[in-house]
């Protein structure tokens, strides 16, 4: 099957050019796309522990103790962190629903605003966030099974010969190569699984046998799509980087004359508006650039279901 990508990539823009909305539920859907950062401390010493053991028993006692006196309030930030969590769920899976909804809409020539879009997302959210929660299941589950193996290999060959690990080194090495295959696979089932839930309101179970079929028998298109996803991901990131380093360099030229004419009150209040105003530009970008590619992957998706 021969795709004119020329022509879907041109109609994605235009739908991104004529219709706003489409960059705020892009910001919307970002909530939730991308890695989490996860934080550590570090730093001897902290509640006099010096790394011995009466220390240690020392330090866990104190921190026992204050999680017991405070164990009310720790439990009220975790509920709230956890609607909070929640509600960004929402929101983010909603706007992701509702970007692929107003694509779907917009091909078949309604009208289509945020309130509307937003609307018909919502009722895609358990089934988004179920099979999120499915797709990460079976992630987690290769990635244990794959640490068991290869540990128990590797555990293997230093309690009987260090020369087994001529073995156990390429089995590792292609049980990493076979996990970033998997990933990229179920990253793609997830996607196409996510239009067919909305397009064709299927079930999860439903959606992913259906995108599993089209994968199959559209392999070579799909990973083009990937590919050209891929490429336009790396445009924007190189592009707003060049625009961030040249922006940053002139506003804080600006900034420093600012405090040598204004003195430092003027400077934190540029500073304060520069900043909220970079943040504004970020956010924009972004949201255009995620509307932009869901959009691409509707009508890729379309496309593909209606020649299968």
């Amino acid at each position: 099957m021969t795709i004119k990508w020329v022509e879907i990539l041109k109609k994605s823009f235009e739908h991104l050019k004529e219709y706003k909305f489409l960059w705020v539920l892009g910001v919307l859907a970002a909530l939730t796309e991308g890695g989490a950062g996860g934080g550590y401390s570090s730093g001897g010493g902290s509640n006099g522990w010096s790394g011995n053991d009466k220390d240690f028993e020392k330090f866990g006692n104190t921190a026992f103790d204050w999680i017991s006196r405070h164990s009310f309030e720790i439990a009220i930030i975790i509920g709230a962190i956890f609607i909070i969590s929640i509600i960004i769920l929402y929101i983010s899976y909603s706007a992701r629903a509702g970007l692929i909804y107003s694509a779907d809409k917009l091909e078949e020539g309604e009208k289509i605003d945020f309130p509307k879009a937003f609307h018909a997302g919502q009722k895609y959210f358990w089934r988004f966030l179920g099979l999120t929660i499915l797709i990460a299941f079976i992630m987690f589950a290769v990635i244990m099974a794959a640490i068991i193996i290869v540990g128990g290999l590797v555990l293997v060959s230093i309690a009987v010969s260090l020369w087994l690990l001529v073995i156990v080194v390429p089995i590792g090495i292609a049980s990493i190569l076979g996990f970033i295959v998997l990933a990229i696979y179920l990253g793609l089932i997830l996607n196409l699984s996510y239009r067919s839930i909305v397009i064709q309101n299927s079930s999860i179970t439903e959606a992913v046998d259906r995108s599993r079929k089209l994968f199959h028998h559209n392999m070579a298109n799909i990973l083009i799509a990937w590919l050209i996803q891929a490429a336009i991901g790396v445009a924007v990131g190189i592009g707003l980087l060049v625009v961030s380093l040249v922006a940053a360099g002139v506003l804080f030229a600006i900034g420093v004359g600012v405090f040598f004419s204004g003195g430092l009150i003027a400077a934190v209040i540029y500073g304060s508006i520069a900043a909220l105003a970079f943040v504004a530009f970020v956010l924009a970008v972004s949201g255009a650039s995620n509307a932009y590619i869901s959009t691409f992957w509707t009508l890729t998706y379309k496309t593909l279901s209606t020649k299968s």
